[in-house]
């Protein structure tokens, strides 16, 4: 939050009171109206300044839960990626595998290494086989997996 406008309210507020007790020293109709309208315009400054503050309150407050938000899938991600190790399928051919011991249940299954390094889950799935090759593809980025028929996830 800005402190130069808690510092403006705060200054408003004061100069408000001040034009206020000198009510008690005029003594024309003229000069209660000028301070009546020198009051308004410190009265005026002194909520604009505040809710200036309100405003800039409100902003760091969704900047927060944002950030709060944020942090909470790091870490989600962060305990998901520790479920599967990097395995070569063949030479130069690297997927992230459910480990045994992690699995919860879950089938064996592999992800996609490209969308895993982005902090996507991404199951690469069957496309099609060709003369004992399998091809799996990511639906996400689109990338292909080939690799003899018979490398399966397992665990």
């Amino acid at each position: 939050m800005d402190v130069t406008l808690i510092q403006s309210t705060i200054t408003g507020l004061k100069l408000a009171g001040d034009i206020a007790k000198s009510f008690l020293e005029l003594k024309s109709i003229a000069d209660v109206q000028g301070k009546v309208i020198e009051l308004q315009s410190a009265i005026l400054s002194a909520q604009s300044s505040a809710l200036a503050a309100n405003s800039d309150q409100s902003a760091m407050a969704e900047e927060i839960r944002a950030l709060k938000k944020e942090i909470a899938e790091v870490k989600a991600w962060e305990a998901e990626k520790q479920r599967y190790a990097l395995k070569a399928l063949e030479p130069s051919i690297f997927t992230y595998a459910l480990k045994h011991a992690s699995a919860n249940g879950e089938p064996p299954h592999w992800l996609c290494a490209n969308c895993h390094n982005k902090g996507i889950k991404s199951i690469l799935q069957f496309f099609y086989e060709v003369n004992g090759v399998n091809s799996h593809i990511c639906h996400c980025c689109k990338s292909e997996i080939k690799a003899n028929s018979q490398v399966l996830p397992s665990f």
